[in-house]
């Protein structure tokens, strides 16, 4: 039996996109990868709202920011109530003058939120409401952690059975019995998910005018595993 990888060094090129080395003993050691890649459509969406405004007066401007994420958020968990509900920023920033000087003229006021649902139907009903009050800064969409699990667990299965395929090529180019197979490391590498981003405009609505809904396509991700084996095959 092989006792270490430095003891090995055959090469077979055409079976495998890894290293297999050559072994003074009676086992051949093989580096050995397989991919699984699965497109699934995204069923959840983050939505990124806030409130902007700029005001000679940090207090007055503080004030409407405040009021226009709170009447914003109250419509918005009307439309969706089971919607999840973040803050991801409150920021305060002095306007200078122009004629070079720190004279402060006016201050920029922003309180940014997120939105999460899993209710696709109803987003563009809570988007529509939203923007009676707040701005949407982009809206994004990608897997539930729910929807990933469940793909996490189909890509595996179809990486091992990527991976028998090309053990069952290589023990045959080797002429070693499938019965004296041994698989001695299996290392998991997920892929990048990138999930489809729409940027929306960025003007804010200052009445409380009804919106028109807009249209979203919620798209698909890919998901994609890498599996790195290490296989040794044993000579009689």
């Amino acid at each position: 039996m092989m006792r270490t990888l430095a003891a090995c060094a055959l090469i077979v090129p055409a079976l495998v996109s890894a290293q297999v080395a050559p072994s003074p003993t009676d086992a051949t050691l093989v580096l050995m990868t397989a991919t699984a890649q699965i497109e699934v459509a995204n069923d959840e969406a983050v939505a990124h709202l806030y409130a902007e405004v700029q005001d000679a007066d940090l207090t007055r401007a503080q004030s409407l920011v405040n009021q226009r994420v709170a009447e914003g958020s109250a419509l918005l968990r009307r439309a969706d109530p089971k919607a999840q509900f973040e803050t991801a920023g409150y920021a305060s920033h002095p306007i200078y003058s122009r004629d070079g000087g720190r004279r402060i003229v006016g201050w920029r006021v922003r309180q940014a939120l997120t939105l999460r649902t899993t209710d696709l139907a109803a987003l563009p009903k809570a988007i529509a409401a939203g923007q009676q009050h707040l701005a949407v800064g982009g809206i994004d969409f990608r897997l539930s952690r729910a929807a990933r699990e469940q793909v996490d667990g189909e890509l595996i299965r179809q990486a091992i059975a990527h991976l028998n395929v090309r053990i069952d090529a290589a023990a045959r180019a080797l002429e070693v019995p499938k019965a004296r197979v041994r698989i001695d490391e299996l290392n998991f590498a997920a892929g990048v998910d990138r999930p489809e981003i729409m940027p929306m405009a960025r003007a804010l609505a200052h009445g409380a005018e009804a919106v028109a809904e807009p249209r979203f396509d919620a798209g698909r991700s890919s998901q994609q595993l890498t599996l790195t084996a290490k296989i040794r095959f044993l000579r009689e």
